[in-house]
């Protein structure tokens, strides 16, 4: 779930109009590196060491982007901007995200077919899909549109009828 605040955020960052490359160099430098991350979250650090490091390290473009989120003591939200932002790009682009877990991958035809459907569904003209596996499932798929879950799973059909006969 993302909050408000990282949304807010995700907008600024988005409407500084950076390279994706510097964008996803930063992403990837802080989401692979807690210790920095550490160091941007500790209050015990002084705001110009933290600003000496961002300037070291990072792009110039988003340096300051950072140092806002520094200063603001917000760069601990840093992951929830990237996934808020990653979804403004997307909109931007009439797209919409959505995962589907299986139990068995579904073929490149399925999944087109799926791609499709939200295509329509949604009046989207393209559809970023994350698939993954989880066995649990034992058979059929879970496909996640934003806060909306399509459970057409074993799993979440043998879990509704014995909620149904427990109900009784």
């Amino acid at each position: 779930m993302i909050t408000q605040r990282a949304l807010n955020y995700a907008k600024i960052l988005y409407s500084l109009k950076l390279k994706d490359e510097n964008v996803d160099q930063t992403k990837k430098l802080l989401m692979n590196c807690s210790e920095l991350m550490d160091v941007f979250e500790n209050p015990v650090v002084k705001k110009k060491e933290k600003a000496s490091v961002i300037d070291e390290l990072f792009d110039k473009e988003i340096a300051s982007f950072l140092k806002v989120l520094c200063e603001n003591n917000v760069i601990g939200l840093f992951s929830e901007i990237m996934d808020a932002y990653e979804d403004l790009k997307l909109e931007h682009k009439n797209m919409i995200k959505a995962k589907l877990t299986y139990a068995i991958k579904p073929d490149d035809e399925h999944v087109e077919e799926i791609k499709s459907m939200l295509c329509n569904k949604y009046m989207k003209s393209g559809v970023f899909l994350e698939l993954e596996e989880d066995a649990s499932l034992v058979g059929g798929y879970v496909l996640f549109v934003g806060d909306i879950e399509y459970n057409k799973s074993i799993k979440g059909a043998l879990s509704e009828m014995q909620n149904t006969l427990i109900g009784r």
